[in-house]
C-alpha cells in the first residue's frame, strides 16, 4: 500500500488513521547508526595514520625536517572534513514537526496546503517535497535520501553540509593518494617490498574505492543542485504525484543554474514549496 495519498475526506482519513501504525526507531537502528559513524571514523584514521607514520611520506619527512606547513595544512583538511561529516550526520535534516496541540501553528500551515499529502506512518499531513523515512521514523522536508554512511537523512537543512563534506572528503582522498604514491618504498626484492608497503597497499585499495564512490556521488549532487532536484525526485519522477504532469527532463523547481545554486546555498529557512507551485498552476 502506498503510504502517501492525496488528502481525502474526514471519513477516509479516519480509516487511514485507524489502520496506520507508527514505527519507532528501535535500538537496533540506533546501533546501526553508531556502527556506521564509528566504522567511517576508524577506517579514515587507519588510512591516514598508515600514511602519516610511514618514514617515506611527505608528512613524516616534513615534520622531521622542521617544516610544519605540510603537517598543519593536512591536519586542517582532515579536521574540516570530519567536522562537516559530524555536522551532516548529527544535525536535524529537516524533520516535519509532529502535529500536536502545542504545535498548533505548524498544524494549521500544513492543513492549509492545497498540495498536501497524508503520511499514514506519522498520522499527519505532509508538506510538498517531503517524504517519510522508515529508517528515521519521520517525514523529512525536501527529502534527498537516507545515507547509511552518515546514519542520517539528507534533507532541506543538512544537504548543503553534506555536499561540503563530499567536496572536502574528495580533496582529502586525492591528497592521501598523492602522499601514498610518494611513500612507496622501491625495494628490489618482492618480500622486502611487501614488508615495507603491505599496509600502504591495503590503504591504496580503500582509497581507490573511496575516490570512485565519493567522486561519483559529488558529481551527482552537483548535477542535482544545478537542476533544482533531489535524488528522490530524480529517481522517482514518474511516481511522484506533483511531478507526473511535468516532463522527466524538467522540474517545476528548476529556476536556472545560477538561482538554483543561490537558493541551495543561501536559503536557510523552511521553504514554502506549496505556495510556489500554486503560482505555476
Amino acid at each position: 500500500m502506498d503510504p502517501f495519498r492525496e488528502r481525502a475526506d474526514k471519513s477516509d482519513m479516519q480509516l487511514v488513521l485507524e489502520k496506520s501504525e507508527k514505527p519507532k526507531v528501535d535500538d537496533r537502528k540506533m546501533w546501526i547508526r553508531i556502527g556506521a559513524r564509528s566504522g567511517h571514523t576508524l577506517l579514515s584514521l587507519f588510512v591516514i595514520s598508515s600514511i602519516c607514520i610511514n618514514k617515506h611520506s611527505t608528512i613524516y619527512l616534513s615534520a622531521t625536517n622542521g617544516d610544519m606547513f605540510e603537517l598543519i595544512s593536512f591536519a586542517v583538511l582532515v579536521t574540516l572534513t570530519y567536522l562537516f561529516y559530524l555536522t551532516a550526520s548529527l544535525m536535524d535534516p529537516g524533520y516535519v514537526p509532529i502535529q500536536s496541540e502545542e504545535n498548533e501553528s505548524d498544524r494549521i500551515t500544513l492543513i492549509k496546503s492545497e498540495q498536501g499529502y497524508y503520511c499514514r506512518w506519522c498520522d499527519q499531513n505532509q508538506p510538498l517535497r517531503s517524504k517519510h523515512c522508515r529508517d528515521c521514523g519521520r517525514c523529512v522536508r525536501r527529502f534527498d535520501h537516507h545515507c547509511p554512511w552518515l546514519g542520517n537523512c539528507v534533507g532541506e537543512r543538512n544537504h548543503r553540509v553534506f555536499l561540503l563534506f563530499l567536496l572536502f572528503e574528495d580533496f582529502l582522498i586525492l591528497r592521501c593518494i598523492q602522499m601514498l604514491w610518494e611513500a612507496i618504498y622501491p625495494a628490489e626484492d618482492i618480500i622486502e617490498w611487501i614488508q615495507y608497503n603491505g599496509i600502504l597497499c591495503v590503504s591504496a585499495v580503500i582509497l581507490l574505492i573511496g575516490a570512485l564512490a565519493v567522486s561519483a556521488l559529488l558529481c551527482c549532487h552537483i548535477y542535482l543542485v544545478l537542476h533544482g532536484l533531489t535524488t528522490w525526485e530524480h529517481v522517482s519522477h514518474g511516481k511522484i504525484t506533483y511531478l507526473r504532469r511535468w516532463p522527466e527532463d524538467n522540474s517545476p523547481f528548476n529556476f536556472g543554474y545560477c538561482k538554483n545554486c543561490y537558493v541551495f546555498c543561501c536559503y536557510c529557512s523552511t521553504q514554502n514549496w506549496e505556495k510556489y507551485l500554486k503560482t505555476l498552476t
